[in-house]
């Protein structure tokens, strides 16, 4: 990340883009797929952000409020930057948090099957608290 001075997150449409970023994180199993995601996204059930970098777009972030029994929680579904270097969990995570203190969640979800991802959010004192387990039967 050496050389980036300012870095900004900003809601904006799903775009080829976005697209290109969500192409590679999106699981391979998902139910929806990168289609369901961009659906929802047209629909307003989920939001994408722009990770900018001195003012060049480097990552994109698919983000939904869903409504938990303890309240609102603010999801980070998909997530991705095309930067070498560049750590969106350490960089991005408090503007995030911070953005769902503000819209008044009382959690911030991450679900992922990246073992990285967990060692890096367990850091950040995450826990997990969901594991699914699928089996195909068709």
């Amino acid at each position: 990340m050496a050389g980036i001075e300012t870095v900004t997150l900003g809601v904006v449409a799903w775009d080829d883009t976005a697209a290109e970023h969500f192409r590679p994180v999106v699981l391979p199993d998902s139910p929806t797929g990168l289609e369901g995601l961009q659906n929802d996204v047209e629909a307003g059930a989920a939001s994408v952000l722009a990770v900018m970098a001195d003012g060049e777009r480097i990552g994109s972030v698919l983000v939904r409020l869903l409504a938990g029994g303890d309240g609102l929680h603010f999801v980070i579904e998909c997530a991705n930057a095309d930067l070498p270097g560049f750590d969106l969990v350490e960089t991005c995570m408090p503007a995030l948090e911070g953005w769902a203190a503000k819209l008044g969640c009382v959690a911030v979800d991450v679900p992922t099957h990246r073992p990285g991802l967990v060692f890096k959010m367990k850091r950040r004192d995450y826990q997990v608290v969901q594991t699914v387990m699928r089996k195909a039967i068709a």
